[in-house]
């Protein structure tokens, strides 16, 4: 039995992840997206930012190996992760909450949207990227950028929340 999941079961994953994240944003309130120190000095709307650039850049990717394009110039490319990460909190950081949220709903449906337009054999099928001697799948990519790394960040906001809440 293989434990490859399905262009289905992948949309659903992701729809399940996404609910999980939303929930834990409600919990938490929209008052308190914008307080400092969740991780390190970024505030939740920081994080926010983060993960729906990378939701982004994989729903282009995936866009474009779709088309039979390119995959997109990477914007920060060669850089550590660390910094790659500073860069992409200076650039968002500014923007307001508001803001944030709408790109963060939009990066999501343009996500699903990208998936969406996938054949159950696109997902680990590393010649489907057109990228020579490629070390990912576009699962890989979907899974890291969207419904993975929503996961990834709930751990340390839940951290972030006993912190916050402990006498």
């Amino acid at each position: 039995m293989s434990d490859r999941m399905t262009v289905a079961q992948l949309l659903a994953a992701m729809h399940a992840a996404r609910s999980n994240w939303e929930a834990l944003l409600a919990e938490i309130g929209e008052a308190r997206l914008i307080e400092p120190g969740v991780e390190g000095e970024w505030s939740l709307k920081d994080i926010i930012a983060h993960i729906t650039y990378f939701e982004t850049w994989a729903a282009d990717n995936v866009l474009a190996f779709c088309a039979g394009k390119p995959q997109p110039q990477a914007e920060y490319k060669g850089l550590e992760v660390d910094e790659e990460n500073a860069l992409i909190y200076e650039r968002f950081h500014s923007k307001s909450l508001a803001q944030v949220l709408q790109d963060s709903r939009a990066s999501f449906q343009r996500s699903i949207q990208a998936v969406q337009g996938l054949r159950d054999a696109d997902l680990y099928d590393p010649e489907f990227t057109r990228i020579p001697n490629a070390d990912f799948t576009v699962f890989d990519l979907i899974e890291g950028d969207t419904f993975g790394h929503y996961t990834d960040h709930s751990t340390s906001v839940r951290a972030w929340l006993d912190r916050v809440a402990a006498p």
